[in-house]
């Protein structure tokens, strides 16, 4: 998926479902491309949509930061139960009071910025939850187009070989060949029907794991994966590379976005340091005489000034710029391993495909002319297709091993290259 695409699907996971039910009949098309993989995963993956929840969460966070502290009311009343003189109330000591506190020092506003940061915070997880899926999606499905290449040269092979039964049985009935000989020859032939068999199990158990992932649990389904290996890559610079993941990728945002956090929680504690004003109005009624109650408390803040929480709060900004910085070797490190994997499947390809691949491939057909022409033995021409078979088998696992490193890298990236 280009760039412009996959931020597209970022923001259609963070925007569209608050709660969506759960996914057991995800359909794919019968021809699946990574693209249209790429939106299933966006729209059904459990993973996504339970990550998603956590910005839900965050955002009930800031609603109650908003909210101002609740008044207060009180009453009470002290006296006689009974007088000769006067009724209940004139011999009561009756108060109601009203009272509300009143934050300072900006205790609102900073408790709202810091319970938006967590809802930022939230956000750039969920980006990462995507880029780490991402990977996950791309090595599932070139899973499937790997079992795909496998089973296609497991027949080619199973069906040539069919045509060397049907000329060793021309050959038994014609006496050139003796029972033995034909029986030998069909006893080869289940070796080549094992690799069917094997591959279809691969391909099935490749496609469920692909299915899963997406969130379905309809496994009767059948796709043909479209999007072929497509070695032709061009290795960029390192230091391009190295810029471009510190700068991009999601997890280490998200801790950048953790310390800038932490100076909001510093200055949050310090205005806890600062006492309320709760200011109150009342009524008091003294053994029949009416009066106003008007007044104010502050708690004296003497000794316990919110020190323990000013310096809780910096010491989360000091590991949190810590973890930041363990965070950016490893990304850093993660860039050049995926590179180096890349750059040695991209040789591993090329020897293949320019020599040994192409050798192997004449090798068995001259080997197989031969023995049909009567000029090599049955040993020669089973060793040549052998030799064939395992070529082939490596060339297709190091087109895969070449998309499954070029997929790490970009997921060290945080992004498409």
């Amino acid at each position: 998926m280009h760039g412009k695409n996959f931020a597209t699907g970022v923001v259609m996971v963070s925007l569209v479902f608050t709660e969506a039910p759960a996914q057991t009949g995800v359909r794919v098309p019968e021809t699946l491309t990574l693209e249209a993989a790429q939106s299933l995963l966006m729209d059904n993956s459990p993973a996504l949509l339970s990550q998603r929840l956590n910005i839900d969460i965050e955002e009930g966070d800031v609603i109650n930061a908003q909210k101002r502290p609740n008044p207060i009311f009180s009453g009470g009343s002290e006296g006689l139960l009974s007088s000769g003189d006067g009724s209940f109330f004139n011999n009561q000591e009756l108060s109601l009071t009203f009272r509300q506190d009143i934050e300072t020092a900006g205790k609102r506003q900073k408790r709202i910025r810091f319970e938006e940061a967590d809802v930022e915070i939230a956000g750039m997880e969920l980006k990462n939850a995507v880029r780490v899926l991402t990977f996950e999606l791309k090595q599932s499905y070139f899973q499937v187009v790997l079992a795909q290449e496998d089973l296609t040269l497991a027949r080619g092979i199973l069906d040539q070989f069919a045509g060397v039964i049907r000329l060793n049985r021309i050959r038994y009935e014609q006496g050139e060949i003796a029972g033995g000989d034909l029986r030998r020859v069909e006893a080869e032939q289940y070796r080549f029907y094992e690799d069917v068999v094997a591959a279809e199990v691969s391909l099935e158990n490749a496609q469920d794991r692909l299915l899963a992932l997406l969130g379905s649990t309809d496994f009767d389904q059948y796709f043909e994966a479209v999007d072929s290996f497509d070695p032709q890559f061009v290795l960029p610079s390192l230091q391009e590379l190295r810029g471009k993941a510190l700068g991009q990728r999601a997890d280490l945002t998200a801790q950048r976005a953790r310390i800038a956090r932490s100076d909001l929680g510093i200055d949050l504690e310090k205005a806890r340091g600062v006492p309320n004003i709760s200011p109150f109005v009342g009524y008091r009624r003294d053994f029949g005489e009416n009066g106003a109650i008007l007044g104010v408390e502050i708690p004296l803040f003497v000794s316990n000034r919110n020190q323990g929480g000013i310096a809780r709060a910096q010491a989360q900004r000091r590991r949190h710029q810590q973890l930041a910085r363990l965070l950016e070797v490893k990304v850093l490190g993660e860039v050049q391993l995926a590179l180096n994997e890349l750059a040695g499947n991209q040789r591993r390809i090329e020897a293949l495909r320019g020599e040994y691949l192409e050798k192997s491939r004449q090798s068995r057909d001259i080997a197989e002319s031969a023995y049909r022409l009567g000029g090599a033995s049955l040993i020669e021409f089973l060793g040549a297709e052998r030799i064939y078979r395992e070529t082939s088998r490596l060339y297709n696992r190091a087109l895969y091993d070449f998309q499954i490193s070029r997929a790490q890298l970009e997921g060290a990236l945080g992004g498409d290259l």
